[in-house]
């Protein structure tokens, strides 16, 4: 299984350093939902790393392709960008938590 990433120039730089192989850099959430659509279908892709940032601002109908096809994998994996975290995506990770552990992590 490969890694892959969908991010901003500069994240992308980082990932490159740290050894991601697949990194993908985009300019505008349009161009994240195209590159996201093509990494979903790809077989050999089992996690798709993304900045909150491009996820925030990609369409919700996008991200929501894994859901609809009932697919496991590829797991996608939100971090920041350059700006920092983004606070209403952390609403998103906390309910990932809680489904997956079965209570709610306090900061």
């Amino acid at each position: 299984m490969k890694i892959a990433s969908i991010t901003d120039p500069l994240t992308a730089d980082g990932l490159k350093l740290a050894g991601l192989k697949e990194v993908h850099e985009v300019e505008n959430p349009s161009e994240a939902e195209k590159k996201f659509e093509k990494l979903l279908n790809e077989k050999e892709i089992g996690i798709i790393i993304l900045t909150e940032q491009l996820a925030k601002d990609m369409d919700e109908n996008t991200l929501q392709q894994k859901k609809e096809k009932g697919k496991i994998t590829p797991i996608v994996i939100e971090i920041p960008s350059k700006e920092g975290p983004v606070p209403e995506r952390r609403e998103k990770i906390d309910k990932l938590i809680k489904q997956a552990v079965g209570i709610k992590v306090e900061n």
